[in-house]
């Protein structure tokens, strides 16, 4: 069983097997000349975005062709893009739903088991989640859950009671219902964190695949669009060196905000739930693809927490944007020990 801990480990960046060829400058796999609704635009509109499409395409043709349920897979694609318009033209909506398409794809035609372990779906290692099932015989399964939350963590084991195509658990406050949707599982809660053996922000609702693997996981700045350019991303590697991954674990809990000095830049926070102090960071970037960013550290795995400061700008690199000061300022305010400001070359 997965056991989760609140120890922040670092975020995973494996590619997925099916993107082993990232995207590129491709077409989308519609056309665009008739693109209608928002994310169809978007889509269109964004090149890395649109090799998503393209790819996902490939990838759903092969699995109709090997599936020994056709219409089934064709309804559960219908609601696929269902949610995928509900993504309108945010872009990172956008291309977390075509990453995890792609996964759910690789694990579709496999058949289906209730006993077995399970893998929930999710793009960001910080919300990751595992289920393990033992038949008791009858109508009676034995479960163990577990899942992330930002750095916190919950686990649960109990009886479910199977009734056809779904499988419930009911004790004290909480409530699980496990509902079979194609070779997946559907995991809906009831409840507060705590009420299900939780910490604050953790729940173990999703879908699950089966795998007894941890999924490898396309999360990087890209995933998140952050950056809209595989061009923009090998920059922004190349200017955070190492930090480019503690800039991944700073969290994926983001705000939107405005600078007046940086007044066409997209500014983005992000922090981890329930490791703020320690993971955090600040996000900027130009219309040009400039970038601005600064973000926590622990040195040499003490508790000693630091402001490491990055930017493209030559005429930024010894002075903070409104945005980046204010960020830090809070970082600062009422702390005895405050984390000193290192700008980096």
């Amino acid at each position: 069983m997965f056991i989760p801990s609140r120890r922040v480990w670092p975020a995973s960046a494996l590619l997925l097997a099916t993107l082993a060829c990232t995207p590129g400058v491709q077409a989308s796999s519609f056309d665009c000349s008739k693109a209608t609704t928002q994310s169809e635009q978007a889509i269109c509109a964004d090149p890395y975005t649109a090799g998503l499409d393209a790819q996902l395409a490939q990838a759903w043709s092969l699995a109709l062709g090997q599936s020994k349920a056709p219409k089934a897979l064709r309804q559960d694609q219908r609601q696929w893009l269902q949610q995928r318009e509900q993504c309108a033209a945010n872009l990172a909506c956008l291309r977390g739903s075509y990453l995890s398409r792609l996964i759910e794809l690789r694990y579709v035609n496999q058949p289906f088991n209730w006993p077995g372990t399970w893998q929930r779906m999710s793009l960001s290692p910080f919300y990751a989640g595992e289920l393990v099932i033992r038949s008791l015989g009858g109508e009676r399964l034995d479960f163990e859950i577990s899942g992330m939350g930002g750095a916190n963590s919950g686990a649960l084991q109990g009886e479910a009671q199977l009734k056809g195509e779904q499988a419930s658990y009911a004790a004290e406050g909480c409530r699980l219902t496990f509902k079979r949707q194609q070779a997946f599982i559907e995991v809906s809660q009831e409840g507060e964190s705590y009420d299900c053996g939780a910490g604050m922000g953790v729940s173990y609702a999703g879908r699950y695949v089966p795998s007894k693997r941890e999924l490898e996981l396309h999360y990087d700045l890209l995933s998140s669009a952050l950056v809209r350019t595989e061009d923009e991303d090998r920059q922004a590697r190349q200017l955070l060196g190492a930090d480019y991954q503690a800039l991944l674990d700073s969290g994926s809990l983001f705000t939107a905000e405005n600078s007046a000095d940086l007044p066409d830049a997209e500014v983005t926070e992000l922090w981890l739930r329930g490791a703020a102090n320690t993971n955090a960071a600040i996000f900027v970037r130009g219309a040009q693809g400039q970038l601005w960013v600064a973000l926590l550290v622990l040195v040499d795995d003490t508790d000693d927490v630091r402001v490491r400061y990055y930017t493209t700008v030559p005429e930024w690199r010894q002075s903070l944007p409104d945005v980046v000061q204010n960020w830090y300022e809070a970082r600062i305010k009422g702390k005895i020990s405050r984390p000193a400001l290192d700008m980096m070359p």
